[in-house]
């Protein structure tokens, strides 16, 4: 199914933000070992990265903690809308992977820019969520 209208951008987001919000107002009424806080994502290379068109590259979320313990789930995802290349890159990415390495640069004529987001999801409840971007420069042979 496919949208079209003004709130389509809010939609990817709108569980995480919902949730973020119930765990602000647990935050009020209950002590912080009772109440659930968001994970901390971190990457394991820099937040922008430059390939070579045909490259193989890899994104890395280790490092990512969570301040309560919970265990966390990983999800990466490209985010086409954002980036100059908004072709699908062929990744091979899956839920709960904190590590993919086996991503293939598409090949460009010119300089193109991709954006790969993290989304890192807690245990917890709610469930809250917290996002990192990586921005990947692709450049030609």
């Amino acid at each position: 199914m496919t949208f079209t209208d003004n709130k389509v951008t809010l939609w990817r987001w709108r569980d995480d933000f919902q949730n973020d919000f119930a765990a602000r107002m647990d935050w009020c009424t209950q002590s912080f070992e009772e109440a659930n806080h968001p994970p901390v994502p971190a990457l394991g290379h820099d937040d922008e990265i430059t390939v070579k068109s045909g490259e193989i590259f890899g994104l890395d979320a280790s490092g990512t903690t969570d301040p309560d313990g919970d265990g966390l789930s990983y999800f990466w995802f490209q985010y086409p809308e954002v980036g100059s290349y908004n072709k699908e890159i062929t990744h091979g990415l899956s839920d709960n992977l904190y590590f993919v390495h086996t991503i293939k640069a598409p090949e460009v004529s010119k300089p193109e820019t991709a954006h790969f987001i993290l989304k890192v999801t807690d245990k917890g409840t709610p469930a809250l969520s917290r996002y990192k971007r990586v921005i990947v420069n692709i450049v030609p042979k």
